[in-house]
């Protein structure tokens, strides 16, 4: 049961941070929804989606995830890679919180690859973040401050991802109790959002043992996350004063805090919460000799904690139906894809017809009827240059792959494949402008001297 509220405290610890700092409120979500309606490009409709499916991540995931799986299928539907990156990142976001951490981790690795294959700095920095983040809930900092560093060096302009990002650093170090280090990345979220972050602050004095501070800035605390209505952190942060004023003795204020803590977590149907601030209350009853109000709140405990368990097993079974709606999703990527291929292999294969037939009614109209020189010259060059065209087209897919897209490899390839093919072109060129044009020089000729026999009234041999 111990180990079990520690988790579940470090949990709290960092999704109640994030919710009181970038909570989203209902003016937020209703203007998204708007935008939403009014967009008409199916790219800005994908990231309109996953901005959404964020702003219900704090109180409502069953929204998140179908906003998610409907913003994937989409950007998958018009090939939108930065979409799909997006999308993955609010649906690993929707596992990781409902205690499902390895398809979380699957699917913010695969968020990552795609992210860096398109060079998605919010996509890269955003995946290992959560990356981090799901080694920080299984209690390994160490390997949680080297995806957050990383993830630190690519932040950019959004100062919701920088200031997340300070605040996961914040929150592992104070884990490892290294305040120090703690506190400085902790007060640079005041340079990002130009607001203090009373509650990480207060987490830290109170591992230095400096209660009284430590106190004083979970109160600054108190009224800004009421502001932000996050029942959640709001819930937190009153059990959190409850075990400062426990530690300082004052015994009233412990009582008051913990109640108000349970009330508001139970009601607001948080089972986590509720399973902390009972077991707390439940402790602190025995410890005052109260055993019957301690009995009461253990049975509570012990109801939360097997309804806590019994929901992890019905969000396992959500989790198994989401993993079926990824998988056809991911089914119906590569049907659009296999019938895109079957599209552009029947475009070469025109293109290739095309060419061929031109070729041979060049060849053949060149020997059989009369035309000028110049006629001759330009379809012979036209024609060549069509063909050398189409190979550069053709070979473009394999050049990508091959090269993962790098202009300078491809140029450099072409320009190489272009040294090669030149003097072959232009022998050629030459060797069939000459074929041609001598042959319809011939027709001409014995045209010519038809015509002069016929004039002439003698017979044409």
């Amino acid at each position: 049961m111990k180990s079990i509220i520690l988790f579940l405290a470090a949990f709290f610890c960092i999704t109640s941070l994030n919710a009181q700092n970038f909570n989203v409120g209902k003016n937020t979500k209703d203007s998204l929804k708007i935008l939403l309606q009014k967009e008409k490009q199916d790219t800005g409709r994908v990231m309109l989606l996953t901005e959404l499916a964020y702003a219900f991540n704090t109180n409502n995931r069953d929204t998140t995830i179908i906003l998610a799986l409907e913003a994937l299928s989409l950007s998958q539907r018009i090939g939108f890679v930065k979409g799909q990156a997006a999308s993955l990142i609010r649906i690993g976001s929707y596992y990781n919180a409902s205690g499902n951490r390895a398809k979380a981790m699957e699917v913010f690795l695969k968020a990552l690859k795609l992210s860096e294959k398109i060079n998605y700095i919010n996509g890269i920095s955003g995946s290992l973040n959560n990356i981090g983040l799901i080694y920080h809930l299984q209690g390994e900092y160490h390997q949680a401050i080297d995806y957050y560093l990383k993830a630190k060096k690519l932040n950019g302009r959004n100062n919701r991802e920088i200031a997340t990002n300070l605040r996961l650093l914040g929150s592992s170090y104070f884990q490892l109790k290294r305040y120090d280090s703690a506190k400085v990345y902790t007060q640079q979220i005041y340079q990002v959002t130009g607001k203090e972050p009373f509650d990480l602050l207060g987490n830290i004095y109170s591992g230095m043992g400096q209660k009284k501070l430590a106190l004083e800035y979970y109160r600054l605390q108190m009224p800004i996350t009421r502001k932000n209505e996050s029942n959640m952190g709001l819930g937190s942060l009153s059990l959190q004063m409850a075990r400062m004023f426990e530690s300082e003795g004052q015994m009233d204020s412990t009582l008051v805090y913990a109640n108000q803590a349970f009330k508001i977590l139970k009601g607001a149907g948080f089972t986590s919460g509720t399973l902390n601030a009972s077991s707390f209350l439940s402790s602190f009853y025995e410890r005052k000799g109260n055993a019957d109000s301690a009995f009461f709140y253990l049975k509570i405990a012990k109801a939360a904690n097997d309804s806590l368990f019994g929901r992890e097993r019905v969000n396992q079974l959500h989790g198994l139906g989401f993993d079926e709606k990824l998988r056809q999703i991911e089914i119906t990527a590569v049907e659009l894809k296999e019938a895109e291929d079957r599209k552009h292999n029947l475009q070469y294969a025109a293109i290739a017809i095309g060419l061929i037939t031109f070729i041979i009614l060049f060849f053949a109209l060149s020997r059989s009827i009369i035309v000028k020189t110049k006629f001759i010259e330009f379809f012979g060059i036209l024609g060549l240059l069509a063909v050398f065209e189409f190979i550069n087209l053709f070979i473009h897919p394999y050049l990508a792959h091959v090269t993962n897209d790098s202009p300078v490899l491809m140029l450099g390839i072409l320009i190489a494949i272009g040294a090669l093919l030149i003097p072959f072109h232009h022998k050629l060129e030459q060797w069939i402008t000459k074929i041609m044009v001598e042959k319809n020089k011939k027709i001409r000729l014995e045209a010519a001297r038809k015509t002069i026999a016929t004039l002439e009234g003698s017979p044409v041999t």
